[in-house]
């Protein structure tokens, strides 16, 4: 991201709350604080006011602030952030100021409580909302991270054989994400194979991959921060049961559903009651037991959350999951996850691997 990208970010921050009568923000979340700078620490917080922006944090990130948020008023303070807030405030006129009730502990409030000349006023998702919708450098950090997760994926299910571990498995997944430019993983690698993968989110176990049976992959990986989401299924050794085959083929109906009615302005639980409706048709409705998808971005959980029980409507810009699934206790559980960008038109569908499933030593 170049400055002026943070520099908007921050204005639309700064204007949402003078509209709201208010002097400034102070923002503590280190992921709302990244979005705002840049700055990848995991100690910083961000007062914005209309004189001045400042940057607070401890010795230890004293260079790598200078190095990634040399534009800000740069407090340090080895007694602690709210001495360096109090510091600050003493230098601006603020008297009313935002903060993230959502991310602030009883200590915390109490130690901002202290600063007395400032009262201190609840703004939740002030960030949140506007991190929603990507811009075309998110969009592209998205992709970027996703097509590392498939050729990982590619990679790893090309050598997957019956008698491997399922860390094993996890393990050289993440091996060849980081080899091939992830910062980090997104999330604990899933790896669930026969009738564990009957689990959502069954991490991977020691269990060993047994020729005859599925295997849940589900894989995220952080490129610039931005995660990607993608799970796909395997049967490994021999030939699906029919049963697999034709409740995989509802999942895949259900995700396609779900994309053709993804576009701005639709609700997202239209999206999702259309995931669900293919899967209840099919008799398995009991058996989709969580929400069709939810936005993808600096962190692998995002608004919006694509579920029954939303109350949002879909932005052009937004980056979401499709990831309806199936879990039948003691069988087998299916999931099938894309990652989709809504455009003015409908959808922009990231992930590039086919949907059906990738069958390993059938004969």
């Amino acid at each position: 991201m170049t400055p002026i990208h943070y520099v908007r970010r921050r204005d639309r921050v700064l204007s949402a709350v003078v509209d709201s009568g208010l002097d400034g923000a102070l923002l503590t979340r280190p992921v709302n604080v990244r979005y705002l700078t840049g700055f990848t620490g995991t100690n910083g917080w961000l007062l914005v006011t209309a004189e001045e922006v400042f940057f607070l944090t401890d010795p230890r990130y004293q260079q790598q602030a200078s190095a990634q948020v040399s534009d800000l008023s740069i407090v340090t303070t080895p007694r602690g952030l709210p001495k360096g807030l109090a510091e600050a405030v003493a230098n601006s006129e603020v008297e009313r100021v935002a903060f993230e009730p959502n991310h602030v502990t009883v200590i915390l409030r109490e130690q901002l409580e202290a600063v007395a000349e400032v009262e201190w006023v609840p703004f939740p998702m002030l960030v949140e909302k506007q991190r929603r919708c990507k811009d075309a450098e998110e969009i592209e950090a998205i992709r970027a991270a996703l097509l590392v997760s498939e050729a990982a994926f590619q990679e790893v299910a090309n050598g997957l054989a019956p008698g491997q571990t399922e860390i094993e498995v996890a393990s050289d997944l993440e091996l060849y994400c980081r080899r091939h430019g992830a910062e980090s993983m997104a999330f604990e690698t899933i790896v669930a194979s026969g009738s564990r993968s009957a689990l959502p989110h069954g991490v991977a176990s020691t269990r060993c991959i047994e020729a005859g049976g599925p295997i849940m992959i589900d894989i995220g990986c952080k490129i610039n921060g931005y995660c990607s989401d993608l799970t796909r299924m395997i049967w490994c050794g021999g030939i699906p049961s029919r049963r697999w085959l034709e409740a995989h083929d509802v999942v895949n109906a259900a995700r396609a559903t779900a994309l053709e009615t993804v576009g701005p302005g639709i609700a997202a639980i239209e999206v999702d009651a259309a995931a669900r409706e293919v899967i209840e048709d099919a008799g398995f409705g009991p058996a989709f037991v969580h929400s069709t998808g939810h936005g993808v971005g600096l962190e692998i959980h995002e608004s919006p959350k694509v579920s029954s029980h939303s109350d949002q409507r879909l932005e052009v810009g937004m980056v979401l999951t499709i990831e309806p699934g199936l879990y039948l206790e003691g069988e087998f559980g299916i999931r099938i996850e894309d990652l989709v960008c809504v455009t003015e038109d409908g959808c922009e569908r990231l992930t590039t691997l086919e949907t059906e499933p990738m069958l390993r030593g059938t004969a």
